[in-house]
């Protein structure tokens, strides 16, 4: 179920960690877009609200017409085989874009994972929209090398490391976001269910369930609840070998 929402203040910001030193100023995980350039390129969107957990935003195979921009909430992307089979591509965090076409369509699906707030952007205006605006193209061009950085980890992660460290590295990236960890209390909630997240990190449910044994009996976290963690971030970190 989705409806508009209502004009409101715009404040636009995309989640890239630039490649090169960051500007006096600037945030270290997001690229902040002046006023004017914001309002510039609010003006081409149109602001939707996905109310409910698992509403679809993009089908896969779809004709691809948008581009989106998530303002809140979680996204999931997943790609259904030939077989059914499905595979978790990417999880999408306020500040992301998402909508990845080929030949005209949509090559993944894309969902709520929480309820969410999107800007969606008609594809033909926006290249033209880019064409003319230099500085907010290279705000989507330093995304789109942020975005390739973060699959060639997750290629990474996916080949080198066993499903407990999988998971580790999993929360770990999810405390990076501040709407759902809590620095003072180091207690994460999870957003999406153990199957999302199984699909994301190539396993079954079972042994996310498992991972997450193996990592509490080494004190690495603490389970509070079904989708509450209280994390060891640095003992993670030290048990993940990542940065």
């Amino acid at each position: 179920m989705k409806q508009m929402a209502q004009k409101e203040q715009t404040h636009i910001r995309i989640r890239a960690a630039n490649p090169w030193p960051p500007e006096h100023g600037q945030e270290p995980t997001h690229i902040v877009l002046s006023a004017a350039e914001q309002a510039e390129l609010a003006r081409l969107a149109e602001v939707i609200v996905f109310e409910t957990e698992g509403s679809q935003i993009t089908p896969q195979g779809q004709s691809a017409g948008f581009l989106y921009l998530l303002a809140d909430g979680v996204v999931r992307a997943s790609h259904t085989l030939n077989h059914g089979d499905r595979q978790v591509v990417a999880f999408f965090w306020p500040g992301d874009l998402f909508g990845l076409a080929q030949a005209g369509t949509y090559v993944n699906s894309a969902e709520a994972v929480t309820s969410c707030r999107v800007y969606r952007f008609p594809i033909r205006k926006l290249e033209q929209f880019l064409l003319t605006h230099p500085k907010i193209q290279h705000s989507f061009f330093i995304k789109a090398i942020h975005d390739i950085r973060s699959t060639q980890r997750q290629l990474i992660v996916m080949g080198r490391f066993d499903v407990p460290r999988r998971l580790a590295i999993f929360l770990l990236d999810c405390s990076g976001h501040e709407l759902y960890f809590d620095p003072a209390t180091q207690i994460l909630s999870i957003p999406m269910t153990r199957y999302d997240i199984a699909d994301y990190i190539g396993t079954s449910a079972e042994s996310v369930t498992r991972a997450m044994n193996t990592l509490e009996s080494k004190g690495l976290i603490q389970r509070l609840a079904a989708r509450a963690v209280e994390l060891k971030r640095a003992d993670l970190k030290a048990f993940a070998d990542v940065e």
